[in-house]
């Protein structure tokens, strides 16, 4: 083997083994950046009002266990058509509703009333939006031929009316993709409110949210003619989820920068939003999120020179190619290397 030809060898040895360190490299990092970790963090808001709850339930039970709903066709059978798991959160004249997590991992559990107990029954709508798709009603009390309840499920949308009578109890729990961030919406209405033309001699007083502690739980007020926001995520947070920049641009030219803003809080929130070149601001803008939503912002900004420059959007920051450079725009390690790689084929061809 000549010289001339072992050196184009091993330069070939050496631009593969970039190319396969630096797709390996990026696919372990893209695969870091996809392994998200459960929320730990839950609230409940109304309005500007916004609580940190934390989920009832020890992992063990699955939701249909712990809730325990009873009819004559059921074993253990009753004719209550109550739930007897959760009877030491029912309270009379009280709808709540809590966080549990059991072995199908977490679920949200509405309760009416109390089985058993002195009210004289009751009667609540409910409706609920932007319900995980992977997630279904596996508790649905009382939804059997012949019920009073209605219970209208479509996509991510439910409208659920419950009736009620003297000593009993009711209610529902929804399971399947809230291990994964969420944000549920509630509108309710109670009493003579309800979507319903029957009546009950009893009425629904309170409305409340139930948290665990350390000792064991604790209830939280609720407005009961105001909706709530039950979601993962703190009460007060915002951040960018995607910074992006137009893919070529020339010095002088202007350059398009946009960020997508989320409100991962509970509650309505004023943003402030600063853009930023090489850690300079080059502008600042403000606006308002409900819980959840998202934005998408932009501003212009010119480059003097050509070269690599690290804009940013609030704490997201990503380097970017203007011009020539020293560099490729438009193409990372990879694509260099590749390139590299072809050149020194055609090289080896003609040795």
């Amino acid at each position: 083997m000549s010289p001339t030809t072992y050196s184009a060898l091993t330069t070939i040895s050496v631009v593969a083994a970039l190319v396969v360190s630096s797709t390996f490299g990026m696919a372990a990092v893209a695969g870091t950046a996809a392994a998200q970790s459960e929320p730990d963090t839950y609230t409940i808001s109304q309005g500007d009002q916004c609580t940190t709850i934390e989920p009832l339930g020890d992992g063990h039970l699955t939701v249909e266990e712990f809730y325990d709903y009873r009819t004559p066709n059921t074993s253990p059978s009753s004719y209550s058509y109550s739930s007897h798991g959760t009877t030491h959160l029912q309270e009379d004249d009280t709808s709540s509703l809590f966080l549990y997590e059991g072995g199908d991992g977490l679920s949200l559990v509405l309760l009416h009333d109390r089985n058993g107990g002195n009210s004289g029954g009751g009667a609540a709508t409910m409706t609920f939006t932007n319900l995980p798709e992977e997630g279904e009603w596996v508790v649905e009390d009382d939804n059997y031929d012949g019920a009073d309840d209605e219970f209208d499920h479509r996509d991510t949308s439910s409208r659920i009316t419950w009736l009620w009578s003297e000593g009993r109890s009711d209610g529902a729990a929804f399971n399947g993709g809230l291990d994964d961030d969420f944000l549920i919406k509630i509108n309710p209405r109670f009493n003579a409110d309800a979507a319903t033309t029957q009546s009950s001699d009893g009425q629904i007083r309170d409305w409340e949210a139930i948290s665990a502690t350390g000792t064991g739980h604790e209830r939280i007020s609720l407005d009961m003619d105001k909706p709530v926001v039950i979601q993962s995520g703190s009460c007060s947070s915002h951040t960018v989820t995607e910074l992006s920049m137009d893919e070529t641009v020339s010095p002088g030219e202007s350059a398009t920068i946009e960020a997508t803003v989320k409100n991962d809080g509970g509650v309505t929130k004023n943003v402030t939003v600063p853009f930023t070149v090489d850690g300079e601001a080059v502008d600042e803008q403000e606006v308002t999120l409900e819980p959840g939503e998202t934005v998408t912002l932009s501003t212009t900004t010119t480059f003097d020179e050509a070269g690599t420059y690290t804009i940013g959007a609030a704490d997201e920051t990503k380097d970017v190619t203007v011009g020539n450079g020293d560099g490729l725009p438009g193409f990372g390690v990879t694509a260099v290397a590749v390139a590299a790689l072809l050149g020194t084929l055609v090289v080896y061809r003609r040795l």
